[in-house]
């Protein structure tokens, strides 16, 4: 099967919350900066305030720890538009075609061209809008559903599928 497709910022948004998403360091990082450092800043301050029998510790607590749980919400929730559109992409935001086979799938653009077999595949992720087919754990071919259609996207994560369980 081939499929010819342009990739847009949209689909490299789509791919790095796909990376984020699946990435259990990144869940772990985000979990400790979201909830154990302040609530371990409320504890201290509220121990200090206990021991030095000062209670303008609590009040330091509890805004100590309000402080780190919404900065460090406010960072995790930065938009990756701004980073992603002042990076020069000549590799994604091309016109891609992918030939899917029973030996692997082969990508060429205008710049370059690359055959991995399903064996060298390191991971497939499909969700509503997009299959992700990962050569690298960073790197992946995007194929939007929106450029391909619903018949043929259907067909790809079809084939596919059958491809990565055999």
């Amino acid at each position: 099967m081939k499929v010819i497709y342009e990739n847009n910022l949209d689909d490299l948004i789509a791919l790095n919350t796909d990376l984020i998403s699946n990435n259990s360091q990144f869940k772990k990082r985000k979990n400790w900066s979201l909830y154990w450092t302040p609530l371990f800043l409320l504890f201290s301050f509220s121990f200090f305030a206990y021991v030095l029998d000062n209670p303008s510790y609590y009040g330091g607590a509890v805004v100590g720890a309000l402080a780190c749980f919404f900065w460090t919400f406010y960072a995790y929730k930065k938009h990756p538009e701004k980073a992603a559109k002042q990076m020069q992409q000549k590799e994604v935001f091309c016109e891609h075609t992918i030939t899917i086979s029973d030996e692997g799938i082969r990508e060429s653009t205008e710049n370059s061209e690359s055959y991995r077999k399903w064996s060298a595949i390191n991971n497939i992720s499909i969700n509503d809008n997009y299959i992700f087919i990962y050569d690298t754990p960073m790197t992946a071919h995007i194929i939007p559903k929106r450029v391909i259609g619903e018949s043929d996207f259907i067909k790809i994560r079809d084939e596919i599928c059958v491809y990565k369980n055999t």
